[in-house]
């Protein structure tokens, strides 16, 4: 859907923790801070979001809001064993893929829409299709 002026904030933060011992310290905090897309103050212009995509055998195109992208989100939301394949395309650039089992999430964020972006994603269902929770955002 065009949406002008939005803005997407990522907030993460990845944690280590260590098992060993008692209580599970936290061994590594890796605050991403909350970097925002776009970067300047115009905003945004698109996003496309679908909780509950159905990624088939034979592919499934995500309809991308622009003709380049700098934030794709993507997580398996299968509940049994299902493999998830996340195949995205660089703008003016080849194909590269990945392979995520349930619970498995992508992501590639550019706030600063500096790189070369996305221009294709696809998502494929191994031996059955799987669902995703799917979010592109220009």
């Amino acid at each position: 859907m065009a949406t002008p002026n939005i803005s997407v904030i990522f907030q993460a933060i990845a944690v280590v923790t260590n098992q060993l011992a008692a209580n599970a310290p936290q061994i590594i905090n890796f605050d991403f801070a909350n970097p925002t897309l776009p970067s300047g103050a115009t905003g945004g212009i698109a996003a496309y979001y679908e909780p509950y995509f159905q990624a088939g055998v034979g592919g499934s195109v995500v309809n991308l809001p622009a003709t380049k992208i700098f934030g794709l989100f993507v997580q398996n939301i299968s509940t049994s064993t299902g493999i998830l394949t996340v195949a995205y395309t660089p703008f003016g650039g080849a194909s590269s893929s990945i392979n995520i089992g349930p619970s498995g999430t992508v992501i590639v964020f550019d706030p600063s829409e500096s790189g070369t972006g996305i221009s294709a994603v696809t998502l494929t269902g191994i031996s059955s299709t799987q669902p995703a929770a799917v979010l592109v955002v220009a």
